[in-house]
């Protein structure tokens, strides 16, 4: 259950909030006056507020005033008002005048600056998610505290501002200062509020009775036009899916220069987007940027109900939200654009929730948020992807029009309000999908990932029986505690064209299914349920032998679970190579995707170790051929994924030191050194990739070619880019450059974090040494979503044992008890990478002395 902290006896019912930046002193004055209703008798309002400065507190109403005084409790974000009397029962409007700090880091108001041509220029934005409201205004930043809401700014005349509903009016001055105020919101929590203000333009359409709009800096609105499209579309589609129209008379999408721990914040109305997620260059996005901003724009989209109209009671069950919009996301993506194969590469975050989940430090889906200041520890892979793998499942077994016409029915039931999982369960089941709540229960409200295991396949006439266990797929001891699921398996025999046989497979007791055909036999047909597959050791090699006529779907299944058990020491590790032998070069894209991602995390893996030049010839010889066959050059009529895996391919064989690419890759960066002026000589599709194939062993002179166009670069997207290719040096000489450089003011101080990060992927430990010898630097270029977690995440790509006790001394004292679970996962994944290093590499290296 939630611990709300802030008391019930006093409710909001409206804000009307007037804001005046004063960019220069990154400062801002605020009134608020907030209408609320008084429940019980009290002398004390106590709402949220952090980093703010009180003037004045006054509550009237009812023919009566109330003077206050306050005291602020940092620690718990709180401002208590004292009033000089009692308050009867009753509605009380409460004015409050403050002042607030501008951030430098995407959390509360915050300023963003980017170059253009003219010179410097910033933006102000909010981000407000989880609890940064009470940076802002003093509120009752809960959830379920949903009120209406009235913003008034005051901007230079040069500037315009955006919020979540269109203007109301413009009244300006002859100081040369706009005064606007915005028109009243519906009902809505507080870390769905927007505020954007700068020097800005928009893209406009009209779709389906709303005004949409991309908003952007000055100059690169026309951008926008891939994911203003995408939106028109995808507004369309959602309308029908949750059967109630959307109900705001305008949705804006506002990009931002810079970045975060975050991509998006879907605030009601005004979803806010890092440029890289929004806005297409043709001189700079590739295929997958395209893509990423189709789904990107998709997930937020999606929240503008799931989220949004309805939301959450408390942050323990912030997967309604995101899980929800990570599923769509795909699922809508699905709708408009087949040819991607979203499902098949969204299994890559599948996997993701899985690593995570199969170790001691994993959490349910539904976790408990003792208070609104940890609500930052539930944003993480299993809230968002196991959510969403979930989801699929759940969908999969009861059917797309029954959960359809369930989750119409949930929207229905609580439109403007808020809700707990098994509201959703009850819309589902009365729908008609049946028993769905033991399932959901079984995935949502303990941890762990299930292994169902082929223990027996038995060939009669025409038929195969298979017995099938449960058990947990853990790789620590605590995540192999027991734990019983009601887990929903389809299981066919491969290649005769028979459906598949769906059964529920709980508890230890083997289950016995009688499949039409004949050997071998797949579980998990078609990947929609969320468990690990073995396969006794026969069986599995009858399976291999089948490969390659296997849907890529289950293909991509066999590969994952044939890593993940080899790792976890369930089955050899060599197994997954052999799998990889037995793929063709025109497999689908996004298995050999799965292929270069597997490849070279082992790659990682073999650091320092005499196999890794073994492991890297072998890599290389099964690429190359790959590679050769969708070459340097988009076709005409190639497919838009043959596109994604050619970058895929040149950065990878770039970091594997693959002469040829690497050659190529500097002939074509140094041609375009000498031509800027010729897009042909480094077209955007491969020009990220070009510039990782030449960072990864760039020597003094590439290195310097490459940082001098980072300065010189007006365009955020140009210049990060360049910054963020620097970082990925391997170079030791280098990476200490790089280190000194994030933390110069040269980069954007959003972009240092990552740049940080690139490094300490070959360079971990100078990674870690220069932020423990800056935490004041570094901690500055954070936002919330970052605080906790950057640092410890720098060690889990390590190979040096050493680091282990320095992490785990880090942990304890510098990460607050009450976020130290979610970090300590780095730790566990820390562990288990060196012991996967320790324990399987030998029998990789015995392989690749046969096979390489």
């Amino acid at each position: 259950m939630a611990q709300t902290e802030l008391p019930r006896n006093v409710r909001p019912i409206h804000y009307a909030v007037e804001i005046e930046p004063r960019a220069a002193t990154l400062t801002f004055r605020g009134r608020v006056v907030i209408t609320l209703t008084v429940e019980a008798p009290t002398s004390t309002v106590i709402l949220n507020g952090l980093d703010l400065e009180l003037f004045s507190a006054m509550l009237s109403g009812s023919g009566q005033a109330f003077s206050g005084t306050w005291s602020a409790d940092a620690g718990r974000q709180q401002i208590t008002i004292t009033l000089d009397r009692e308050v009867p029962p009753g509605r009380y409007d409460l004015a409050i005048d403050y002042k607030g700090k501008i951030n430098e880091t995407a959390m509360g108001l915050f300023v963003t600056r980017y170059d253009t041509p003219a010179g410097r220029r910033q933006m102000l934005l909010t981000q407000f998610e989880a609890v940064a409201a009470r940076r802002f205004l003093p509120c009752w930043d809960e959830p379920a505290h949903k009120a209406t809401f009235t913003i008034s700014v005051v901007v230079a005349a040069t500037e315009t501002a955006v919020s979540n509903m269109p203007i109301d009016r413009i009244d300006r001055s002859e100081a040369g200062l706009h005064y606007i105020r915005f028109q009243k919101s519906p009902s809505m929590s507080t870390y769905l509020l927007f505020l954007g203000i700068g020097d800005l333009e928009r893209l406009v359409t009209q779709a389906d009775g709303v005004e949409i709009a991309v908003i952007a800096r000055r100059g690169s609105a026309y951008k926008g036009q891939f994911a203003l499209d995408s939106a028109v579309e995808l507004l369309g589609y959602l309308n029908d899916y949750f059967g109630i129209p959307y109900p705001l008379p305008k949705l804006d999408l506002i990009a931002a220069p810079g970045a975060g721990g975050f991509a998006a914040m879907e605030n009601w109305g005004a979803i806010l987007y890092f440029e890289k997620v929004l806005l297409l260059d043709p001189a700079l996005s590739s295929e997958s940027d395209r893509q990423r901003v189709f789904v990107v724009i998709a997930h937020e989209m999606a929240h503008m109900w799931f989220g949004d109209l309805v939301t959450m009671s408390w942050w323990d069950e912030l997967w309604l939200n995101e899980g929800f919009a990570s599923w769509m996301e795909n699922k809508a993506t699905d709708r408009f654009h087949p040819e991607w194969s979203m499902w098949l590469q969204s299994e890559s975050a599948r996997q993701r929730a899985m690593r995570q989940d199969a170790k001691g430090t994993t959490h349910p889906v539904v976790q408990p948020v003792a208070s609104g200041d940890q609500a930052d520890q539930a944003f993480d892979d299993i809230t968002y992807r196991k959510g969403q793998a979930v989801i699929r499942m759940l969908e999969s077994h009861v059917g797309e029009t029954v959960f359809r016409e369930g989750v119409r029915d949930y929207m229905r039931r609580h439109a403007y309000g808020n809700t707990v999982t098994d509201d959703l369960w009850s819309a589902i089941e009365a729908a008609g999908g049946r028993n769905i709540k033991t399932i959901a229960d079984d995935f949502t409200l303990q941890p762990g990932v299930p292994l169902i295991s082929v223990e027996r396949a038995q060939p009669k006439t025409g038929s195969v029986e298979i017995a099938l266990a449960q058990g947990r797929f853990g790789v620590d001891d605590a995540s192999r505690q027991p734990l019983v699921w009601h887990a929903p398996v389809s299981a066919a025999s491969v290649g005769d064209g028979h459906p598949p046989r769906k059964t529920l497979v709980t508890g230890d007791k083997p289950v016995t299914l009688e499949i039409e055909g004949g050997l071998p036999v797949k579980i998990n047909m078609g990947q929609a349920a969320y468990f690990r597959s073995r396969y006794a050791a026969d069986a599995f090699a009858t399976l291999a032998d089948k490969f390659a006529v296997l849907p890529a779907v289950d293909q991509l299944g066999l590969l994952y679970d044939a890593w993940a058990l080899g790792e976890a020491g369930l089955m050899p590790m060599p197994a997954y190579l052999d799998l990889t032998r037995r793929t063709s070069a025109d497999a689908d894209t996004v298995i050999w995707r799965q292929i270069v991602e597997t490849l070279l995390s082992i790659d990682a893996l073999y650091a320092g170790l005499p196999g890794r030049a073994a492991l890297q010839s072998y890599a290389i010889r099964i690429l190359t051929p790959v590679f050769a066959r969708i070459g340097w050059g988009r076709r005409p009529g190639e497919a838009d994924n043959v596109a994604v895996l050619r970058e895929d391919l040149i950065g990878a064989l770039g970091r594997l030191r693959d002469r040829d690419v690497v050659a190529e890759a500097r002939r074509r960066f140094q041609d375009s050194v000498a031509h800027p002026e010729d897009p042909k000589v480094l077209p955007a599709a491969i020009r990220q990739a070009v510039l990782r194939a030449v960072a990864f062993d760039a020597d003094a002179a590439l290195y310097e070619a490459l940082l001098g166009l980072a300065k010189s670069a007006a365009d955020p997207i140009a210049k990060d880019q360049y910054f963020l290719a620097l970082a990925l040096s391997r170079e030791p000489a280098l990476a200490r450059r790089t280190l000194d450089l994030a933390l110069s003011g040269d980069p954007p101080k959003t972009t240092s974090p990552a740049m940080i990060a690139r490094v300490a992927i070959d360079n971990t430990g100078l990674a870690w040494s220069f932020v423990l010898a800056h935490p004041d630097e570094v901690n500055a270029r954070l936002d919330a979503l970052q605080r906790h977690n950057f640092v410890p995440s720098l060690a889990a790509s390590s190979t040096d044992p050493a680091l282990l006790p320095a992490l785990r001394k880090f942990i304890d004292e510098h990460v607050p008890a009450a976020n130290r679970k979610q970090v300590e996962r780095y730790y566990a994944d820390l562990d288990f990478r060196l012991s996967v290093r320790a324990r399987r590499l030998p029998e990789i290296d015995e392989w690749l002395r046969t096979n390489g």
